[in-house]
């Protein structure tokens, strides 16, 4: 029986080669190592180029939030009227958000009344509309694509763009996990940070010498742990675990840890008590509780084996401890404390250098010394007579050449100085969260908007007491403006990690909208209303 001939493959249409040659391009593209958002800028224009299409070389990318909106992303010559009425589209409204509400590809030839989005210079055009969606079939974005009037669709188009709809969710949906992976890393790191800090917080209320004190020797461990070669890890460890060192100060009564002149043999042995309390209370298995228990227990060790608790000698010191043995000691002999002035800084160093192998390591103090023009600067950083209450200065850090950063003009004047200083800091702070969404800085993001959260709230209470004091009418309801500020900060902040892209994306734009209608509107009524009363002494001053 004769074998028929196998029959040759077809060759690929012109219509299969652009979409094969399209999506290796935007795979490659994918594995650039440039932003997010120029990653999909170089995407679009690979699909807006499609022949086949018909496209007029116009499109946009948007990604969807949790509160069913489109948010957009990137865009082609949309021109400014279009792009800004199309910052934020709900799910159902025009042709993106019904592709979006709808799951499923939407093709118009023509503008209709379907399009609610318009503006004065669009023209006669057709449309894609491309649903974007993720694994379980939730819309994470849509793709637009602008046709010229009239367009055919060609048989097999709608597969076409399926299949590069599929491509671009894919890419989206790995990125998201990417975030969304080193965002939870992030979170749990800061919730461990938060731990420690309220630890630290029991100290510092027990001794008024203790907040800057904590810091300074903390970022001066730090320096030495760099210089001594302690790894990127290692000193972030150091870094979150120094501050527990005098913990178990919560534990030595009142009168024998504020005492103010020399302590009895009975009073110093209390004292010494305090690295065994500490290490007592940071019992635990985790890496940062470990190492808070081995400084707690092991900073009053000496290299010579004459320190407590234990009489540790040489290497038997747990390095940590070691390093913050040095820094603790520094800080002490050069800060004023209750029961002596400070050491001019030339004794405490020659102290440091004739102890040098009895009381300290001679490593650490090699490292010391390398690193002492960066432990000068930090000294002079947290000075003394540092206040928590004063607020924070804008420094030169303006971002106002931040493309789409906020600029403070006089329209956003209260009229107060002290007023107008916050807000100004407030819009540098949006202005700081911005610069972190423009370069991916998911960490600084984050840490942003806590620093945000924590300053406004310290803004918004000392207007509120203001308020009070002058009897404002509308107290209330700034209340619950600010409560809403508040807590819309946190719902985006935890948005970020289940939603990162469109959520960072949505920020900014939230935040500057907010803050500059808040001045303007709510916060220039209770200007007037005190201008009003011929007494502007209810504002701070700064």
């Amino acid at each position: 029986m004769p074998v028929s001939p196998i029959e040759a493959p077809s060759p690929p249409t012109v219509v299969e080669h652009e979409l094969l040659h399209a999506i290796s391009e935007i795979l490659r593209i994918s594995l650039e190592p440039i932003s997010f958002q120029a990653q999909l800028e170089h995407i679009l224009d690979v699909i807006i180029s499609l022949s086949w299409l018909g496209a007029q070389n116009k499109g946009a990318i948007f990604v969807a939030n949790n509160d069913r909106e489109l948010i957009l992303v990137v865009q082609h010559e949309l021109g400014s009227e279009l792009t800004r009425k199309c910052s934020k589209v709900a799910f159902g409204r025009c042709l993106c958000g019904q592709a979006a509400d709808r799951k499923e590809i939407l093709f118009k030839g023509c503008v209709d009344a379907d399009h609610h989005t318009t503006c004065a210079d669009m023209t006669e055009h057709g449309h894609y509309n491309v649903p974007l969606l993720g694994k379980e079939q939730e819309v994470i974005g849509v793709l637009v694509l602008y046709l010229d009037p009239g367009h055919t669709p060609q048989p097999n188009e709608l597969v076409f763009l399926d299949g590069l709809g599929t491509t671009l969710s894919n890419i989206i949906i790995n990125r998201n996990l990417q975030l969304s992976s080193r965002i939870n890393r992030i979170r749990l790191a800061k919730a461990q940070q938060d731990i420690t800090e309220k630890l630290v917080a029991a100290s510092e209320y027990r001794d008024n010498e203790t907040g800057a004190h904590i810091r300074r020797m903390s970022e001066y461990a730090v320096v030495i742990g760099i210089h001594y070669g302690l790894d990127k890890h290692e000193l972030g460890l150091l870094g979150r675990a120094a501050p527990l060192h005098d913990i178990g100060k919560v534990g030595i009564p009142d009168d024998v840890l504020l005492k103010k002149g020399r302590l009895t043999p009975a009073e110093f042995e209390m004292i010494q008590g305090h690295t065994t309390i500490g290490a007592n209370i940071l019992a635990g298995d985790h890496e940062l509780i470990r190492a808070g228990r081995e400084i707690a227990i092991s900073h009053h060790e000496k290299w010579d084996g004459s320190g407590y608790p234990n009489g540790l000698s040489g290497e038997t010191i747990p390095l940590f401890g070691r390093i913050c043995a040095l820094a603790d000691v520094f800080d002490a002999l050069t800060t004023r404390r209750p029961y002596k002035e400070p050491w001019p800084m030339k004794k405490a160093l020659a102290f440091i250098k004739d102890n040098t192998g009895t009381h300290f390591d001679p490593h650490v103090v090699s490292a010391f010394t390398a690193g002492l023009a960066d432990i000068l600067a930090i000294k002079s950083k947290y000075l003394d007579s540092f206040d928590k209450s004063v607020a924070p200065t804008l420094g030169t850090a303006t971002l106002a050449d931040v493309p789409g950063a906020l600029v403070w003009d006089t329209s956003l004047s209260v009229g107060n100085e002290g007023i107008d200083s916050q807000h100004r800091y407030l819009i540098n702070l949006i202005n700081s969260i911005h610069l972190a969404i423009e370069c991916y800085r998911i960490g600084d993001v984050i840490d942003a908007l806590a620093g945000l959260k924590s300053y406004a709230s310290i803004h918004f209470q000392e207007e509120e007491q203001y308020m009070a004091k002058m009897a404002y009418p509308d107290l209330e309801t700034h209340r619950r403006i600010h409560g809403f500020f508040i807590a819309k900060i946190e719902k985006l902040t935890n948005e970020i990690e289940e939603n990162p892209l469109a959520t960072t994306l949505d920020l900014f734009m939230y935040l500057g909208d907010w803050i500059v209608h808040h001045i303007r509107g709510v916060d220039r009524s209770y200007a007037d209303y005190f201008a009003g009363l011929g007494d502007a002494s209810g504002l701070p001053t700064g």
